[in-house]
């Protein structure tokens, strides 16, 4: 089900300064109140760490986080991860419209590899991150 929600312009070359420059360590997007397109909210430097990027996200608002994941696993190794964030304290109407309108954004993102849907900080923990980086 799609809800018809477009991308802004900056969407996808955003994505590609963290995929190809490695300038980037995480880019928040958000649906805009008034234009209901996805856009770039914010954009965290690559020197942030994992940390900075889970404590950006809001216990009771929707958004769509793509994270530079490092970790070590058999030497050093990078993965790039997509995040539907939707707490399950956030407005219903925007957990709706988030959850149909996330295959419009990750499909015009190449090169994600790992997909997690997040209710609750346990869910997006570094933990959480690592074990699904390792399959």
């Amino acid at each position: 089900m799609s809800s018809g929600v477009k991308l802004a312009g900056n969407c996808v070359a955003t994505y590609e300064e963290l995929k190809l420059k490695k300038t980037l360590r995480a880019i928040i997007y958000k649906i805009g109140d008034k234009s209901q397109e996805i856009e770039v909210e914010e954009t965290l430097p690559a020197s942030s760490s994992f940390a900075d990027v889970i404590a950006k996200l809001s216990d009771s608002e929707c958004r769509y986080v793509i994270v530079d994941f490092a970790y070590d696993h058999e030497g050093p190794k990078n993965k790039i991860c997509f995040v539907a964030w939707c707490p399950d304290t956030a407005n219903i109407k925007k957990k709706m419209l988030y959850t149909s309108s996330k295959d419009s954004l990750r499909k015009a993102l190449n090169g994600v590899a790992v997909e997690i849907q997040g209710t609750d900080k346990s869910e997006v923990s570094n933990d959480s991150f690592l074990e699904k980086c390792k399959k």
